[in-house]
């Protein structure tokens, strides 16, 4: 016993130095969390943002971004991000530690699972093939709610494999807590266990299975732990909660949202499945004909239990309308444990060849990092707004900075500034169909709006009391322009406030006498600017991490 508990503190160690390697070499928001498509990890921002107001100020049943509610998702990773920023101090590494804890664990998860059932090297290839898969790198190294929910996930069938009849009073609570805590990290994504279950008890013998009053127990302890915060929700909050927990994100982007790519769904994950771990991938294939032989008996729970995961982590990628790479990590840990027991290049005399051609390709991918699916260990594309918005930040203005058709990715409200604004030029209105409950609570204004903000205010205030936010801080956070007249009338609306442009809108709005005379111009060196207000108070400038 004490030999495997070391095995498994070495392979703990072994990961987070792995992964956590470089964690904070990307700025907030900064890195792709879509490399194929270079998708940069804009939410980051959000988590940021709302961690960083937990730690500061408080209101953990709760928490916003940008001065509204953020009720889109439950708070959990907030919870341990808030929680770790305030222990440790603001931090990349502080931000980002729950992600990081959960690769750990779902990595030494992997290992005793496979050593289990097979030897020490295939239990070793499970791991390699985890810690050298591209996407356990970038989300292990990001403040998102993914790696939390493989790691429930994970830990949640854990529990089962180690007592498939859930005898054991300790097996069926941390069962029903991990399920909890999935879905307390990314709604219903987190209940795939329950729909693993279901199918693992099709797939393998009665005897095999555990009793229905057991697995009725785990959903209810499931279902008694995540209560008390959608309780208070529903009371607290319920036009709040109904609109971004259910119509927004369960309904919006679940089921009514149009497909967002030329790809199906199958095509859209297999292409970066198999681009960004070819491995994987071969090993996978090798091993399902031997998994499918292994399962046909009925009588094993491995197979069974392994099948059953797999496909319905597949099934709920087709099934969700809303194409989002960060969701296919919920296939890796399934993939590498039916890859590492069935696959029959790492079985019999071939494992110890087979884990050392593993460890190669490891090398091979960190000395590529260039390639789709090299290993940067947290290095990428700098952005030039980060740059460009600290140094500004260091200028110590107390103006409200309002940015238009801004290229940083949301980092500005990471940045303890007074005020942020949002200025987007738009076609359509896709945006206020997507937010309708946006546009009633004047968080999201036209610039026609926006100019009467004085006459407006008080009615938007009083709505977002209604909605239980008795604060005005976001409104006018989103302002939609559909015109270039628009932005040079919203300057010369608001002549106080900074502006943060492009270039050729600096052009159009130079042109404009009267915003030559309370702006002045900071071009940068990116095709950027600042406009700045010639009237501007001053601020206390709290010095920002070096890396942030």
């Amino acid at each position: 016993m004490r030999r495997q508990f070391l095995q498994l503190l070495v392979v703990a160690a072994i990961a987070s130095v792995i992964l956590g390697y470089g964690i904070e070499r990307a700025s907030v928001g900064t890195a792709y969390s879509d490399p194929f498509s270079k998708i940069r990890a804009q939410d980051e921002c959000t988590y940021a943002n709302s961690a960083v107001g937990l730690a500061h100020a408080g209101g953990w049943l709760t928490p916003k971004v940008l001065g509204r509610y953020l009720l889109f998702k439950p708070p959990l990773l907030l919870w341990l991000a808030g929680l770790s920023l305030k222990i440790f101090g603001q931090s990349l590494f502080a931000l980002r530690l729950p992600a990081l804890a959960a690769a750990v664990c779902v990595a030494v998860i992997l290992f005793w699972w496979t050593r289990r059932e097979r030897s020490i090297l295939i239990a070793c290839a499970a791991v390699v093939l985890f810690l050298s898969n591209l996407l356990m790198h970038i989300f292990a190294r990001l403040c998102y709610t993914d790696m939390l929910v493989v790691a429930a996930i994970s830990g949640a069938l854990a529990f089962l494999y180690a007592d498939p009849s859930l005898a054991r009073t300790r097996s069926l609570w941390c069962c029903g807590a991990s399920v909890a805590a999935g879905v307390m990290a990314k709604n219903v994504a987190g209940l795939l266990p329950l729909f693993i279950l279901a199918l693992y008890c099709v797939l393998v013998r009665t005897d095999k299975r555990p009793p229905l009053a057991r697995l009725a127990s785990v959903t209810l302890i499931a279902a008694a732990l995540i209560a008390p915060w959608h309780i208070y929700q529903l009371i607290a909050h319920r036009h709040w909660f109904w609109a971004d927990y259910v119509q927004v994100q369960l309904l919006g982007f679940g089921i009514q949202l149009p497909v967002t790519s030329a790809e199906s769904q199958a095509a859209f994950y297999f292409r970066r499945l198999s681009l960004s771990d070819p491995a994987l991938a071969l090993l996978l294939l090798t091993a399902l004909p031997f998994l499918i032989s292994a399962l046909r008996g009925r009588n094993q729970v491995l197979p069974a239990l392994l099948t059953a995961w797999f496909a319905i982590a597949a099934g709920a990628l087709l099934l969700f309308r809303y194409q989002n790479l960060p969701y296919a990590i919920l296939l890796i840990p399934p993939a590498c444990l039916i890859a590492a027991a069935y696959s029959p290049l790492l079985s019999g005399q071939r494992a110890k060849w087979g884990v050392l051609a593993l460890c190669a390709i490891f090398a091979v991918k960190w000395s590529e990092p260039g390639k789709i699916w090299g290993l940067s260990f947290g290095a990428a594309r700098p952005l030039p707004a980060v740059a460009g918005l600290r140094a500004y930040y260091n200028l110590g203005r107390a103006n409200e900075l309002i940015l238009a058709d801004s290229d940083d990715f949301f980092y500005a409200s990471t940045l303890p500034l007074p005020r942020v604004r949002y200025y987007f030029r738009v076609q359509d209105n896709s945006a206020p169909k997507s937010f309708p409950h946006y546009v009633e609570l004047g968080i999201m204004l036209t610039e026609d709006e926006f100019e009467r903000l004085p006459q407006l205010e008080s009615t938007y205030a009083s709505r977002l009391r209604d909605w239980g936010l008795d604060s005005t801080e976001a409104i006018g956070t989103a302002i939609l322009g559909q015109s270039d007249d628009a932005l040079v009338r919203l300057v010369k609306a608001r002549p106080g406030s900074d502006y943060y442009v492009t270039l050729l809108e600096l052009q159009l709005l130079e042109r404009d006498e009267a915003i030559r005379h309370t702006h002045t111009v900071r071009q940068l060196p990116y095709g950027r600017a600042f406009l700045l207000a010639q009237t501007t108070g001053s601020r206390p400038v709290v010095p920002l991490p070096a890396r942030w």
